[in-house]
């Protein structure tokens, strides 16, 4: 969706993987990175959040995503990384969270594993104390539930980040934090294989 914290997340995730360092090389000589991008920029340029131009909740429809939505395709792509050789490892569905502070993820049950290397990374703005690791009915349609339980991907999850401040308050987020978060994410889930 259109939110920006979302978007530094990627962005510092995409600054990772396509540098020169040798991180980055080595990343990419092991893995195979795969970048859905935003799913409703129509509804954005709307002003929508989560809704793409025909009002779907675009967050909420992946268990039974409407014909010719772009959640069809997403979902149709999916299930093609998950049965090529290799599979899929963890998949991230990146947003942000207007009440809390930090960021967090939103897991199924008896994935801690990612959530865990995060915090051990230690940068600030994971707070590993908020994040949930449940499965539920108000959220069984969402990319996370689906992906896990239908496509067998243990590693999914939604990564919250705040639109405000770090956990405690101690100063506002910033896109640099924001960044430096996304590149941390693809550091872990490097860490998951």
């Amino acid at each position: 969706p259109g939110e920006v914290p979302a978007s530094f997340m990627m962005r510092g995730a995409l600054e990772l993987l396509l540098s020169d360092a040798e991180e980055a090389r080595d990343l990419r000589r092991r893995f195979v990175f795969v970048a859905l991008p935003m799913l409703n920029p129509d509804g954005v340029a709307a002003g929508n959040g989560r809704a793409n131009s025909a009002g779907l909740d675009l967050n909420r429809c992946w268990e039974r995503p409407p014909e010719g939505s772009e959640i069809v395709a997403a979902r149709r792509a999916l299930q093609e990384l998950c049965a090529s050789p290799g599979g899929v490892l963890a998949y991230l569905d990146l947003h942000a969270h207007s009440r809390r502070h930090g960021a967090f993820t939103l897991s199924n049950p008896s994935t801690q594993a990612l959530p865990d290397l995060l915090a051990e990374m230690d940068d600030g703005v994971f707070d590993r104390k908020q994040c949930v690791f449940s499965y539920n009915k108000s959220k069984r349609g969402s990319a996370r539930c689906v992906v896990w339980r239908d496509l067998g991907v243990k590693h999914s999850h939604t990564v919250e980040a705040t639109y405000a401040a770090l956990p405690g308050r101690k100063r506002l987020v910033t896109p640099c934090d924001l960044s430096e978060l996304g590149q941390n994410l693809v550091r872990g889930c490097a860490k998951l294989g």
